[in-house]
């Protein structure tokens, strides 16, 4: 049976750390206990630009893959579907990556409690529990920071139709992980109440209660929580104040200790204080709060790979819902700089993300600068099924491989312009990525030729490493598959072949 894993990613940095693992997965990262992904994104605030750019690289993700049937390992290897993708009765529910919240489009807070209808008893309570301010907040901006607000409405998840199918369709070799930041509104509120609702299920009354309670009881389970990694613009208004960033984080971090940390098998934290202010955007408007990728949230998708990758015995939870022996963990570089390569990450991160991620880029500088030159002249794209103008002008490179490529650009952009920036490529005036494949890697040369003369690395040399593969591989079935099957296996013997310092002392998970 296929293993699934669900991801419940709260919030604007929720929504980044899943597009971060997307863009891993997509250049052949593997999670080695999972053959489905399946991220459920909780946020009501649907104009936020960055849950939308995620929503749409997962939709783009899905139609690259299924038309590509890649093997593992390869680009695009790993299976991400929606919930309502992997359940029978499909139309219970929206075929999204979200989950929808009900109550919160075109209403204040204040309405939603009810607060004008409450007796004076309880309107006194709510008074004390919730400033006039926080009454008066729009929910379709989300709790801007306040965490008493999100305890309240996302209270309602286990009342859902979406819990009832993820848990009618939870089996005992799944997993969850959950993933938040702690020191903003509905990440530190969704994190223990997402996490009690599943662990908790048995305990509902039996006319409430969800299919295989005990199932989500015994789950193994896994949290990333983000500490302070960024900061904001100075700006009158207060809504979101980076003031009491540190001061919510340490005391969710003490709750966390008391009612959270018991509770899930392997917790990571990740933070930075090295950061950069942002432009404050609480989040009005129909465009809002579209943040630059950060290398924490590349980190922070690694802790999902690496709770993926861990063995079920190593996630073992007693008969009472409680894990044995959990486990804490930090993220730490090799070497603490600014401005992050290759060479300033650990062993372990290396090893993981090196060889894919610069797959990935050299195939990105081919597909923007070359590809269209090389379709039906390069001797690889001859070959049935070909790659020529006529493929290159369907949807699938025109539009779908187009559209990642670019969000892939988009983000290796981002990270290298943010702080601590991330920048293991070669990049141009505009921090983009760079065309020369001989620039491709930050601090390392291509291997030159006997006593430093031919040797060239650039697209005619990737091209033989193409035609090389092409000529071994008689078993493709399409242009689509042919060509990101090409490009991952006779890049993966480029990088090896030009930049021997680097790759040959990492491992490749592609077999022949």
């Amino acid at each position: 049976m296929a293993s699934k894993l669900f991801i419940f990613a709260i919030g604007g940095t929720g929504s980044r750390v899943v597009k971060a693992l997307t863009m891993l997965l997509a250049s052949g990262v593997e999670l080695k206990n999972t053959s489905v992904v399946v991220p459920i994104i909780v946020d009501p605030h649907k104009a936020n630009e960055d849950l939308k750019r995620t929503e749409n690289l997962l939709k783009t993700y899905q139609r690259i893959r299924n038309v590509s049937k890649p093997k593992p390992g390869e680009f695009f290897s790993t299976e991400i579907k929606t919930l309502s993708n992997i359940i029978s009765n499909a139309d219970r529910i929206e075929d999204a990556y979200t989950f929808e919240l009900k109550g919160v489009g075109n209403q204040k807070f204040g309405d939603y409690i009810d607060h004008g209808n409450l007796d004076a008893a309880n309107k006194a309570l709510a008074d004390l529990l919730f400033s006039a301010s926080n009454r008066d907040t729009d929910m379709d901006i989300g709790f801007v920071g306040n965490p008493n607000m999100g305890s309240v409405v996302l209270n309602q998840f286990k009342e859902s139709e979406a819990f009832r199918q993820f848990a009618a369709n939870f089996n005992p070799n799944d997993r969850i992980f959950i993933v938040s930041s702690i020191f903003g509104g509905t990440g530190a509120a969704g994190f223990p109440i997402i996490l009690k609702n599943i662990r908790g299920a048995a305990e509902e009354h039996p006319d409430t209660r969800v299919e295989n309670p005990e199932h989500l009881k015994k789950a193994r389970i896994g949290a990333l929580t983000a500490l302070p990694y960024f900061g904001l613009e100075p700006s009158d208004d207060k809504r979101v104040d980076q003031g009491t960033f540190h001061s919510k984080a340490k005391a969710a971090l003490h709750y966390y200790a008391r009612g959270v940390g018991k509770s899930v098998n392997k917790l990571y934290y990740i933070g930075d204080q090295l950061t950069k202010n942002y432009e404050y955007d609480p989040g009005d408007g129909d465009k809002a709060q579209q943040n630059d990728a950060h290398l924490i949230e590349l980190a922070s998708a690694l802790a999902i790979v690496d709770f993926a990758n861990l063995s079920d015995n190593e996630l073992v939870t007693d008969d009472m819902g409680r894990p044995v022996g959990p486990v804490y963990a930090e993220y730490g570089l090799h070497n603490d700089a600014e401005t992050v390569t290759f060479n300033d990450l650990g062993q372990g991160t290396l090893s993981t993300i090196a060889r894919p991620l610069s797959r990935m880029a050299l195939f990105s500088m081919y597909l923007t600068n070359n590809l269209r030159q090389a379709a039906g002249v390069a001797t690889w794209t001859k070959d049935a099924p070909v790659i020529d103008s006529s493929f290159m002008t369907g949807q699938f490179v025109r539009v779908n491989l187009n559209d990642f490529n670019t969000a892939f650009r988009d983000w290796l952009r981002e990270m290298a312009t943010n702080r601590r920036s991330f920048k293991p490529f070669g990049t141009d005036s505009n921090n983009g990525l760079i065309s020369d494949p001989a620039q491709v890697l930050a601090g390392y040369k291509p291997k030159s030729g006997f006593l430093g003369i031919g040797g060239k690395t650039d697209f005619l040399t990737m091209d033989e490493e193409l035609n090389a593969y092409t000529k071994k591989d008689k078993q493709i079935g399409s242009a689509e598959e042919k060509l990101l099957r090409s490009m991952t296996r006779g890049l993966d013997k480029f990088l090896s072949n030009r930049f021997p310092d680097l790759f040959n002392s990492l491992p490749t998970t592609l077999n022949d």
